[in-house]
This record gives structure tokens, sequence and C-alpha cells, in this order.
């Protein structure tokens, strides 16, 4: 099967690519807005193209089976790109779409939310756009195409700068600890191998006509986000932990991170790095952060036959990444960082 990933420059695709190669039915390919220098390709197959151009798009599917939608951004990336693969893909009579969308589609709800849960957009841009691109997909199924999508949770693991490396230097900074109630609600974390398997699973499952199976991903075991918090800290020795006040959040979230964000913004534009700046604290992370919705994963695990990588085996395989690449990179030293 030749497979076309879409946003494979990401942190799903990149890792994705890597999983599926390695595979004897998969023959995958990247495809990246951005043009991907041989240093980076390391023997990849990648292909530059930009998702919203319907005309080039169709084009390159016409030699796949199938495609993968990583697609990150904003959201006409998320929202219009998805109606613009719609089109292409059928187009060029690419068989099948497997969608990487988000629990972020059910907005504010709470409790235990299984895939028969309304929408809700209720929570913002992103979780608008993807409920967006949803409907595209649902569009190519009633034309006769094939698909499946995916919602997971919070995607950690090696690599992830969104709930590795940034929350890491939020504990380091004593700007992340133990939340009391602002951190009670559960995480949803889910292993970036977790979510490559169910693509691979996904790519290769029977569906019936006019049927669009969907999927929530979230391993059953993650915790808390208080419980998250506290290991990871433990164990980048990010101690002792700080027990951190609902108002310290919201004046860091709401007074302190909004010009962050906007110097970070003016750094990108000139090329320079924003690393050199500390992560702003989206406001929106707060409300994620106690709100108690449980993603029940319970239909990838029966009709996907997914197995989870344990929550121990992906708290260690988080923190050999951070340990690794903040001491390399020098932003602290070994001795004040780690130790098991």
């Amino acid at each position: 099967m030749k497979i076309l990933i879409l946003g494979g420059s990401g942190y799903i695709g990149k890792r994705l690519f890597d999983a599926l190669k390695t595979t004897a039915w998969a023959l995958p390919v990247m495809a990246s807005r951005k043009k991907v220098s041989s240093s980076t390709l390391m023997g990849h197959v990648a292909i530059q193209i930009n998702t919203l151009d319907e005309s080039a798009l169709t084009a390159a599917l016409k030699d796949f089976d199938a495609v993968v939608n990583c697609v990150a951004g904003d959201g006409r990336s998320i929202s219009d790109g998805a109606h613009v693969l719609v089109q292409a893909a059928l187009a060029a009579k690419c068989k099948r779409i497997v969608h990487l969308s988000t629990m972020s589609v059910y907005g504010l709800a709470e409790g235990s939310v299984d895939e028969g849960a309304p929408s809700d957009p209720r929570a913002g841009w992103y979780g608008k756009a993807k409920i967006e691109a949803e409907g595209h997909i649902k569009e190519f199924v009633a034309q006769g195409g094939q698909a499946a999508v995916l919602r997971p949770g919070c995607v950690f693991g090696p690599g992830s700068e969104l709930w590795v490396g940034r929350v890491g230097r939020w504990l380091q900074a004593k700007r992340l600890g133990d939340l009391g109630i602002s951190g009670d609600g559960w995480s949803n974390l889910v292993h970036v191998d977790d979510i490559c398997q169910a693509i691979a699973l996904a790519l290769q499952l029977k569906v019936m006509p006019g049927e669009l199976p969907t999927f929530n991903l979230a391993a059953p075991d993650s915790p808390r986000w208080n419980d998250y918090f506290i290991d990871l800290a433990l164990n980048i020795q990010a101690v002792p932990v700080q027990r951190i006040g609902q108002r310290q959040l919201q004046l860091d979230a709401f007074l302190i991170s909004p010009p962050l964000k906007v110097l970070q913004q003016a750094l990108t534009r000139f090329g320079k790095s924003k690393a050199i700046l500390p992560d702003p604290l989206p406001p929106g992370l707060l409300r994620l952060f106690s709100q108690h919705i449980y993603l029940d994963s319970a239909l990838a695990i029966k009709n996907l036959g997914l197995a989870w990588t344990p929550y121990s085996t992906s708290l260690k395989n988080s923190v050999d990444w951070f340990y690794e690449t903040h001491v390399r990179s020098g932003q602290v030293s070994d001795k004040a960082l780690y130790s098991t």
C-alpha cells in the first residue's frame, strides 16, 4: 500500500513515517509544505506540497492508495485543507483517508465520553476547525470513499514539545506543579507510538460502504494532570514540587503569557529563535487542566485491536527524551536536572 502522509514533517507525521517504513505492507511518503533539506531528510522519501492547492494535491494523490491527514496549523489549514483533500482524493481516485482529529471536538464536555458524544465548538477555534474538517471527511464517505477518523487526547512521549518539553520547563521554572483543584482533570495522555499504531491499523481496517469508523485515543491508565505534573517533576528533578494556586496560574496565563507570545511571533518573523524566551502558558490550558473529561477508548481496543503503551513506560520514554535534549542543548546541567 502506497501511503502519502500529509503533515509529514510534523511530530506525529515523522514518527508515523519511521513506523510504516519498517513494515512489509506499507510504502510511506512524507508530504510537507516546507522544503525538506537533504540533511533533515536522512533518506526519507518526501515531497513538498501545499495542501491548500487542490490541483497539486490531486496530481500527487494519483499515485497513492491511501492518505493520512496529519496537517496542523491554523483553522484554515485544518478545515479548508480537509475540504481540499477530499476533493483531490475523489478526483485522483485515492481510495482511503485516515484523518487525525482531536478530543477537542467534544468541547466543554465532562464525564466519560465515547465516540457517540455530540460535537461542541465552544472550546475555541481549534476544536471548531477540527469539527468542520470531520464534516468534510463525512462528505468523502458519502461520495464513495473509505475513511477513518482518530480523535487522540494529549500526545506525549519522545519528541513531544507540547506535553513533555514545555511542561518540563514550566515545572523547572516553578510555573507548574501541584495545581490542587485546578489540576484535577483527566490528562487523556496517549503515547505517540500508540497513535502511529492506530493509524497503521486504521489503514488496514475493513470498512463497509457508507461507514465512517471513529475512534477515541487515550491510554486507559493515563493519570490526572496533577499526578502527571508531579511524576514528571520528580523524574526530571524539578523539586521541590510547588503548590501553584489558581491566582498564580491566572496571572501567568492572562497577564504574563500574552506579551511572551507576541515576542515569540516577532522573533520568528525576523528569523530568530524563540527558544530564548520562556514558554507562554496558553489560557485555554487552564480550562483543560481542570476539565473532568475522560475519553472512553474501548472501541479502539475492540475494533482496531490497539494495545496501549503502559503509563510507566510512556513516562520513562518522555523523561529520557527530555533529559537527552535539554542536557545536550545546554539548557540545564545534567547534575541539576536528572538522576535515576
